[in-house]
């Protein structure tokens, strides 16, 4: 099966409650994690760039497409190549609509709601609506299960090399910033919730 068949064929079985909610997670962690310097003439806030391999790659975080294609310039590519091979190589995820995401980076935010929905499925809307996230008991036993779920998908954090030890400590044993943004995501899935009713 080709990649492009196994996208459509994802597409095909994808829950849409799952990519209904993977586009407000990636707008919520722009707004609450990258610095805002200002707005478009439509009023939609643009952040401080986040600059990311399109496929993960590590050695491309906080590249630029301009710096990729300088990169390549220098190892003999023609500007004209380079700048096109750079398109598509970088993302910025804390400026680009999720709509206009690479493949990785649109997986990444549905791996996320695929949890979350699977969490309304077990538990209840009701039950999920009803969380009181300022309560310390809560916050720790959800943003153990967040950040548990995000540690499965993301097994590169525990890499000696290039991951991060910061990252791969249990969810009590994080930042207060890293703890929010585990608890944020709980924060959306309510929002969403109450928007689909």
């Amino acid at each position: 099966m080709t990649e492009t068949e196994q996208s459509n064929e994802q597409e095909k079985t994808l829950d849409p409650r799952v990519e209904s909610l993977a586009i407000p997670l990636a707008r919520d962690y722009a707004e609450k994690n990258y610095p805002k310097v200002g707005e478009d003439e439509n009023g939609v806030s643009i952040f401080e760039p986040a600059w990311r391999g399109a496929n993960g790659e590590k050695d491309l975080r906080g590249k630029s497409k301009e710096d990729v294609a300088a990169d390549l310039v220098a190892q003999g590519w023609t500007p004209e190549a380079a700048a096109a091979t750079a398109e598509t190589t970088v993302v910025d995820i804390a400026n680009t609509p999720y709509d206009q995401f690479s493949e990785y980076w649109k997986e990444q935010n549905r791996g996320g709601a695929e949890y979350l929905v699977a969490l309304v499925d077990e538990r209840g809307t009701a039950a999920l609506q009803s969380l009181d996230l300022s309560d310390v008991a809560t916050r720790s036993q959800y943003g153990t299960l967040i950040h548990d779920n995000w540690i499965s998908r993301n097994e590169w954090v525990k890499d000696p090399n290039y991951g991060n030890p910061d990252l791969a400590k249990p969810f009590d044993e994080l930042s207060s910033e890293e703890q929010q943004k585990d608890i944020d995501q709980v924060g959306v899935l309510q929002k969403w919730l109450a928007e689909q009713q």
